[in-house]
């Protein structure tokens, strides 16, 4: 019997369906902790508690959708979902669910000090080495309650839930986090990613690029004098809810930690190396100077971004080239930056 190329596509796709297990949400999550469990109970066996109550709330979606998602990982190793939690007086919580790509087999480091023991790791997260044996920002984790195998695991493996955590207890814009299970962490479906508001109205545009800049100082002045620099601060990591009007960073993996506390450096320009985008070389972070690199990327980002009038394209080329006789620090170009948005959003507002 010979089937058309329709036929043939409709009995491929009723093949692979019998072969899916199109499981409740809940228990796919709860089955990929149990087997994170094993990997390392003393990382996540406290997590257990908060896990269930979590796995219990959700509200499971239609059994085509889940049928939908199984197909989409078989394309898709991003394995990300978007949930609705069940919470008091019947309200409803969409939530999204990350899960960190890790091979079981090359999760090897055992303990903290085998962490500190590791090399550079750029594109990644970085924690810039002291002179002390113990990191300060190790202690203060420890201070904050963490458990040793915990801290070593999320610092070595996926330490975008446990920045996350920290930063949001501190009024950073970011998502409220609900917990982490295992590889998967729970939070707050902030908002949809930047590349989708290229052609919002002008004030909604002002009043993103203003956001931006403000998170750009703010990572940079830290807190506890630590400093972050983020090396991917792109639209896709950036994400915008247009009921609040609030712009958070969703996603903060790629990232170098400097101890301000162990270092007497002064603030530095940064100078881009050879190359296309961001390019850095860790050991200039390390160095202990305070770098304005985040305001560098945020300028890169908003020169295309904001689609800006005359007057704000030269500040942001101004901001990017900041050459010596026109710009001693970026810093200071983002101060004006700032109070030029807030000026034109004013503007608006009272046409």
């Amino acid at each position: 019997m010979h089937l058309s190329p329709g036929h043939l596509r409709v009995v491929l796709i009723l093949a692979l369906l019998q072969e899916l297990q199109v499981k409740p949400q809940r228990d796919i999550l709860r089955d990929q902790f149990e087997k994170d469990l094993l990997l390392c109970p003393a990382c996540f066996a406290d997590q257990r508690e908060q896990c269930e109550a979590i796995f219990e709330a959700i509200a499971e979606p239609s059994e085509w959708s889940r049928v939908l998602k199984s197909i989409s990982l078989l394309f898709d190793q991003r394995q990300i979902y978007w949930l609705e939690l069940k919470e008091k007086e019947g309200r409803r919580t969409r939530l999204v669910a990350k899960r960190k790509a890790l091979n079981p087999y090359t999760v090897q480091v055992n303990n903290l000090e085998e962490f500190l023991q590791l090399g550079e790791r750029p594109g990644g997260f970085h924690l810039c080495r002291t002179g002390t044996n113990t990191p300060r920002f190790v202690t203060y984790l420890e201070h904050r309650g963490y458990s040793s195998p915990s801290i070593w695991f999320y610092l070595t493996h996926d330490v975008s839930p446990l920045l996350l955590r920290e930063l949001h207890s501190l009024d950073f814009p970011v998502p409220r986090p609900y917990g982490s299970c295992g590889f998967t962490h729970f939070q707050e479906d902030a908002g949809r990613p930047l590349t989708h508001y290229p052609e919002k109205e002008e004030a909604v545009r002002l009043d993103v690029a203003r956001q931006v800049l403000e998170l750009s100082l703010k990572l940079t002045f830290g807190f506890a004098d630590f400093r972050f620099y983020l090396t991917d601060l792109t639209a896709d990591n950036l994400v915008y809810d247009e009921a609040s009007g609030k712009v958070t960073i969703v996603d903060v993996d790629s990232l170098i930690l400097v101890d301000a506390k162990s270092t007497e450096g002064h603030a530095q320009k940064y100078e881009p190396l050879p190359g296309e985008g961001f390019t850095f070389d860790v050991s200039m972070f390390c160095s202990g100077q305070q770098l304005d690199a985040n305001v560098y990327q945020a300028c890169l980002l908003l020169r295309d971004f904001l689609r800006p009038n005359d007057r704000l394209q030269l500040l942001l080329e101004q901001c990017i080239r900041c050459q010596n006789d026109q710009c001693d620090m970026r810093f200071q170009v983002a101060y004006d930056l700032i109070k030029i948005l807030k000026e034109s959003q004013r503007e608006l507002e009272i046409e």
